[in-house]
């Protein structure tokens, strides 16, 4: 049997899936005593029944907080310092350290790295800072990013350095974006895989425990902590899946409607279609993110054919909208698409290929990667699918230089999960 977990602040919903295709669904409320207490009797009420429980999948994307109490310092690695613009988008008030060096897209040196002036401008971050580095062409050469971290560890002084070359984006801001929320995650999410390893242990020693991702899918909760910014947005991709789990569909477009309004997303070989980039809070971060937007009259006109229909019970609908056939539900579609979510894994990088035999080696060795970190996730083999593989020309760069994208996912199609008849009573 395969669990699914939606947490959230005030009340904690299990969804039981299992192999049959039948599910279930339980609830427990949030209360002083915390959300491990209260996932911890959700699971009790789940042993008791006679069913072995295979996984346990979280989504955690609403009570992800970000600890922002330590100081911040940004280190930009370039070959000159920029030109200071009054409105440059800042970190609040972090101080900018601005360091010689940086790479080109190829790889290539740019400028040397500036060691001496970093050393002593380094003495200046206050200690038990949060230092993130962000160096021009770091995605192929990371050298000057890895440098300036190794001089800030000399000192001590720094509470933990971020690298923005983790993160898959052409934009310098982009990645430094990113690389900053991520960091004021990772405490919240150190203390949640800790705390819900633990408890689940207790109860279900044998359950691989995963975490949803903003792409749709789940990965070992034990990755959590390292990047929780690809798992703190995942709420509606999850929700999302899970409807389309309800409707059994795998291909083609998806209504959801719930209080929150109308969302319309696209479903190819039974996962969420994804955009490389998210925006949040008037900026972009690296992360791959199921593609859903606000449905309205206009987007929905002429689309053949239309759209499944999936309604959340007493969500309001549009007078324009036609409900004929829509499968309405009272289940808790976040708690249900964490259990049908698909392990998955991306390989993603820039490189550099001189002729047509080289791009396929990359690919070939992206995709190897993909499989390999998969089965490592624990999937058969035979389960994983390669949703995408292909490169990518990058805007105004060398003729060289290509972007690598390979998507995998492993386990069964979501829209076959659950049994036909209970998605007929949900129909009607």
């Amino acid at each position: 049997m395969r669990v699914g977990i939606a947490v959230q602040e005030r009340r904690v919903a299990a969804a039981l899936l299992r192999p049959d295709g039948s599910h279930s669904m339980l609830v427990d409320a949030v209360t002083g005593a915390g959300i491990e207490r209260s996932v911890d009797r959700l699971l009790g009420r789940i042993a008791h029944s006679a069913d072995t429980v295979s996984s346990i999948a979280f989504d955690l994307s609403d009570v992800l907080h970000r600890t922002e109490g330590a100081p911040l310092a940004l280190v930009r690695i370039a070959p000159r310092p920029p030109v200071a613009l009054e409105d440059e988008p800042r970190a609040g008030d972090a101080p900018i350290l601005h360091v010689r060096g940086g790479h080109t897209t190829l790889g290539e040196e740019l400028a040397p790295f500036d060691t001496d002036g970093f050393r002593a401008a380094a003495a200046g971050i206050p200690a038990g800072s949060r230092v993130v580095i962000t160096s021009v062409g770091a995605l192929v050469n990371p050298s000057h990013e890895l440098a300036a971290g190794e001089i800030l560890l000399e000192h001590g002084g720094p509470l933990n350095v971020v690298f923005s070359h983790a993160f898959d984006s052409n934009s310098f801001a982009t990645r430094e974006h990113t690389a900053i929320l991520n960091d004021a995650l990772v405490p919240d999410a150190e203390t949640l895989a800790t705390s819900l390893a633990l408890v689940s242990g207790r109860r279900f020693p044998e359950a691989r425990l995963s975490v949803t991702r903003n792409d749709g899918g789940r990965v070992p909760l034990s990755r959590l902590p390292a990047e929780p910014i690809h798992s703190a947005f995942s709420g509606a991709p999850v929700e999302f899946l899970g409807a389309a789990a309800l409707c059994g569909l795998d291909d083609g477009d998806l209504l959801l409607a719930t209080e929150d309004g109308l969302t319309l997303g696209t479903l190819r070989a039974g996962a969420p279609a994804v955009i490389p980039r998210l925006r949040w809070d008037h900026t972009r971060l690296s992360t791959q993110a199921a593609h859903l937007v606000p449905a309205t009259e206009i987007l929905l006109h002429g689309r053949t054919p239309a759209p499944r229909l999936v309604r959340v019970a007493g969500a309001p609908l549009p007078i324009w909208l036609d409900d004929e056939g829509a499968v309405e539900t009272d289940d808790d579609l976040r708690a249900l698409g964490a259990a049908c979510a698909p392990l998955s894994d991306w390989a993603l990088g820039t490189v550099g290929a001189v002729n047509a035999a080289e791009m396929a080696q990359e690919l070939q060795a992206a995709e190897a990667r993909v499989r390999g970190r998969l089965a490592a996730f624990g999937a058969l083999p035979s389960s994983v699918r390669i949703l995408e593989s292909q490169l990518v020309a990058t805007t105004y760069e060398h003729a060289r230089v290509v972007s690598v994208r390979v998507r995998g996912v492993a386990g069964d199609p979501v829209g076959g999960l659950l049994d036909r008849g209970v998605r007929r009573a949900a129909q009607r």
